[in-house]
């Protein structure tokens, strides 16, 4: 049942942002592997520290798991701890970052299956090799409601003016809500990006799809999706994983964020770098 890995990583400030405040992550774990994606918010200095204070506290909840069926309590253990840890520093008198929060969706692999949990906007899709996008979180934000409620289409959430606000977050309050899924089982083709909003809020999923679709290695795409990003007007910043079940190795993974970031023993951690304010993820 043992499968292998092809993982692309790219993580860009954008044409507006001073700063990235966005980080993301890979760790093995004794039971498979773990890829994390968070975004800051908080004004200059707190998006940062609340994004690196996420991803530090996760994976290192998160990086003895040594078994699937405890995959669930393990998540939700960790995003509390980590939860606890950001308020803690959000709320400590401090005003340069007092309030600030983050975003995180976070992917644990085992073998031929994956589990999704997030707090916030940013978010996982899988895209099947029947080349299907399948949208894996629901965003915990004002225009989701809306949508949900039929005031707005996607569409219309995407240029809204309260696009940007959340309702849910890392370090906004003292207790945190985490959406965990079940496990899904992949095939050997099937793609899962992580994303924060850099991405997703300037292109649509169908656009994401055409990508996608694309032949090419995951490195690639990723870079494809950032450069349209960009192309969008990059004025948040943007980071993006794709893993892909079959027909390359996990190492990869490695090799990239090695060259971007800071290896920590057993723990990648790539500093990426500007994010989004209040509960306001802009």
């Amino acid at each position: 049942m043992s499968k292998r890995w092809s993982v692309g990583a790219r993580s860009e400030t954008g044409y507006v942002r001073n700063e990235n405040q966005d980080r993301m992550s890979y760790v093995q774990a004794p039971f498979g592997d773990i890829y994390i994606v968070s975004d800051g918010m908080g004004g200059h200095r707190g998006g940062a520290l609340a994004a690196g204070l996420t991803v530090e506290t996760l994976n290192q909840s998160l990086s003895s798991l040594d078994s699937i069926s405890i995959g669930p309590d393990a998540i939700k253990g960790a995003f509390e701890e980590a939860n606890a840890v950001v308020y803690e520093r959000g709320h400590a008198g401090n005003a340069g970052t007092e309030g600030m929060g983050a975003t995180a969706v976070v992917l644990l692999v085992a073998q031929c299956q994956v589990m999704v949990a997030h707090v916030g906007d940013s978010r996982a899709y899988l895209f099947t090799r029947e080349n299907k996008l399948e949208r894996l979180t629901k965003d915990h934000s004002r225009v989701q409601r809306m949508i949900d409620a039929g005031i707005l289409t996607p569409a219309e959430a995407m240029v809204h003016p309260e696009a940007s606000v959340l309702e849910r977050a890392i370090g906004t309050s003292p207790t945190i809500k985490v959406d965990i899924s079940s496990w899904i089982p992949l095939r050997e083709g099937d793609q899962v990006l992580l994303c924060s909003d850099g991405l997703h809020g300037y292109v649509s999923d169908t656009e994401i799809a055409a990508v996608l679709s694309n032949q090419g290695a995951p490195q690639e795409l990723a870079g494809q999706l950032v450069s349209l990003a960009l192309e969008k007007g990059g004025e948040d910043n943007i980071t993006i994983q794709l893993i892909v079940c079959g027909g390359g190795d996990k190492g990869g993974i490695s090799r990239i964020m090695g060259r971007l970031g800071i290896v920590v023993p057993g723990i990648v951690l790539l500093s990426a770098a500007t994010a989004r304010p209040g509960i306001s993820n802009s």
